[in-house]
């Protein structure tokens, strides 16, 4: 009887450590921006480089990547971070990224940075050849 729960028990511990249980400790989650410093010009197929920066909700926040709608001219961009680990700290880090902006095509444009449910932070960048 003792062998069977033992064995029960052994079981169970292989099953719940297995590698299938990693992808339930991973999750994506729209964070708002606090700060983007950026320059007010660039120059066509140049790489305008961003930084922005946001917090996490807790210690296995990360970047996860940047999503944009909207047109070339006038983009909204949001802040997708990823969540890794099961168990996390409680701390709130801030955590820096680069937008990276290629413009394609001389004239103003216009990049806001959600920073709340309906608030943005918005950059003017003015392109030339």
């Amino acid at each position: 009887m003792k062998t069977r729960v033992l064995l029960f028990f052994l079981l169970a511990s292989l099953i719940s450590c297995s590698d299938d249980d990693s992808e339930e400790c991973i999750g994506y989650r729209p964070e708002n921006v606090k700060e983007v410093n950026a320059p007010s010009s660039g120059k066509v197929n140049e790489t305008v480089e961003i930084e922005v920066k946001f917090s996490v909700y807790n210690g296995c926040g990360e970047f996860g990547k940047f999503v944009e709608s909207g047109s070339e001219q006038s983009k909204v961009i949001e802040v997708q971070a990823k969540y890794e680990g099961c168990i996390c700290t409680q701390d709130i880090p801030t955590i820096i990224a680069v937008y990276e902006f290629t413009p394609s095509t001389p004239g103003e444009y216009e990049l806001k940075f959600k920073s709340g449910e309906t608030d943005y932070i918005t950059v003017n960048i003015a392109v030339t050849d």
